[in-house]
């Protein structure tokens, strides 16, 4: 089913009408499909390093980082392999962190960085689900990114140092 999920928002969404580095929008599909279907870490990473360096680039976002939040979203609701997984937050947690590139600023897309917070925020339990995990620290970091109640925060983390 949750495969099924990230499907279904990969294709409701017009990806040509997003920006990219190198205006590659159109091959934001495939490896968002390939990354939440990669068996092992070559496969995973190949399909990371294919948007990390598209949708956000050492921390400057382009137009195509917003949707691409829902489908990582919606994929961590599936039973991805853990190299998968532990991707998929990775590029999370780049694009939460990040801001707009110069490009978008220029076309008045100024608050791009906000939008991608707020739009992780509507997955926030998924992210504080990974605590328990080998990601922990990954999402610890994006939830420091996007938790707008700092106490709730403390008192998970607190409980997860604890054990």
């Amino acid at each position: 089913m949750s495969i099924r999920l990230a499907e279904v928002e990969i294709a409701r969404i017009r990806w040509e009408d997003f920006r990219t580095l190198g205006n590659r929008s159109g091959g934001i599909p495939g490896t968002l499909r390939s990354l939440l279907a990669a068996a092992d870490e070559n496969e995973a990473m190949a399909a990371y390093w294919d948007l990390e360096n598209v949708v956000v680039v050492q921390g400057q976002l382009h137009s195509a980082a917003l949707p691409t939040v829902s489908v990582l979203l919606a994929g961590l609701l599936g039973d991805l392999s853990p190299d998968a997984r532990d991707l998929v937050l990775e590029l999370l947690q780049q694009i939460v962190m990040g801001e707009s590139d110069e490009n978008e600023a220029a076309l008045g897309n100024t608050d791009l960085g906000d939008r991608c917070r707020e739009a992780a925020r509507s997955g926030l339990w998924l992210v504080y689900r990974e605590l328990g995990t080998r990601r922990r620290e990954t999402a610890e970091a994006i939830l420091e990114r996007i938790e707008n109640e700092k106490p709730r925060l403390a008192a998970c983390l607190a409980g997860v140092r604890g054990k």
